[in-house]
């Protein structure tokens, strides 16, 4: 899903950084990209997932971070909205 929507961001004239597929390594690519905006979803391979990843891009990156997910249960959006 996430190269679909980088293939459709491309198309609309949007320069994608990048997809990462585990927390660290999306921290490390914002960390060298610095992107203007993140589009994360709240699953994610590796230690950390997409919220706790997006927490920490926000206090290193100071970077807007937008949800995308599948999985839509109260507590994980309770979680998710914490770090608005």
């Amino acid at each position: 899903m996430a190269r679909d929507l980088k293939a459709s961001l491309t198309k609309m004239g949007y320069f994608v950084t990048g997809v990462a597929a585990a927390g660290e390594e999306a921290l490390e690519m914002a960390g060298e990209n610095r992107p203007d905006l993140v589009l994360m979803d709240i699953m994610f391979d590796g230690d950390i997932d997409g919220i706790e990843t997006a927490q920490r891009m926000r206090d290193r990156h100071d970077v807007p971070v937008i949800y995308l997910t599948a999985f839509g249960d109260q507590a994980t959006f309770a979680r998710a909205k914490q770090t608005l």
